[in-house]
């Protein structure tokens, strides 16, 4: 369609003719999803920014000026779609990110309240096992814990995503904990 017949449409579903709005839909559908598809981050769909642009597009139909560029006013309002979802997106790592370190905080208080006596003991063999670790281990520890780096600062650092930092930084708080207590059960047997 061209943007005259466009703009005739839409005179028509202005005036009360909603089905006209299909040939609208139709007309620009493909355009705007290759549009989008080239800013989509990971996690967004580019078919639910599509059809949540056009409803907007179609709810505030009555704000377009006839003889403009209906495509380039589509894509502003889809922009601001993506725009918003991406800013919902953000939140939700925040949050995951908040909450996994909530969890983190919480569990080690557990532990330290079930261990009555630090000692001295298992600070060097947090030591012994961070130097068995790769330097790029060494690296991502020391930059999350000893700098306090988040994990988001970390990952764009590394070129990755959060995501897979996180995922790596829970692995090697594991692999610690596990050394560590390999150590310590080594140690208890020896005094025994």
């Amino acid at each position: 369609m061209t943007e005259p017949q466009i703009d005739r449409a839409i005179a028509r579903v202005k005036a009360g003719c909603v089905e006209d709005y299909a040939a609208v839909v139709g007309a620009y559908h493909e355009r705007l999803r290759a549009t989008l598809a080239t800013y989509c981050p990971p996690g967004v769909e580019v078919d639910e920014i599509a059809h949540l642009a056009f409803v907007a597009a179609y709810r505030q139909l009555a704000r377009y000026t006839p003889g403009t560029n209906f495509f380039a006013w589509l894509c502003a309002i889809a922009r601001h779609r993506l725009m918003t979802e991406c800013e919902a997106l953000r939140r939700q790592a925040r949050n995951r990110d908040n909450y996994f370190q909530y969890l983190l905080i919480e569990r080690l208080q557990l532990e330290v309240q079930r261990e009555t006596v630090f000692d001295d003991s298992r600070l060097q063999f947090l030591e012994e096992c961070l130097r068995a670790l790769s330097p790029e281990a060494r690296s991502l520890i020391e930059g999350r814990y000893g700098q306090r780096s988040t994990v988001r600062s970390l990952a764009a650092a590394l070129g990755r995503t959060a995501t897979a930092v996180s995922v790596q930084l829970f692995g090697l708080r594991q692999k610690l904990r596990d050394c560590i207590e390999r150590k310590r059960r080594a140690l208890r047997a020896a005094q025994s």
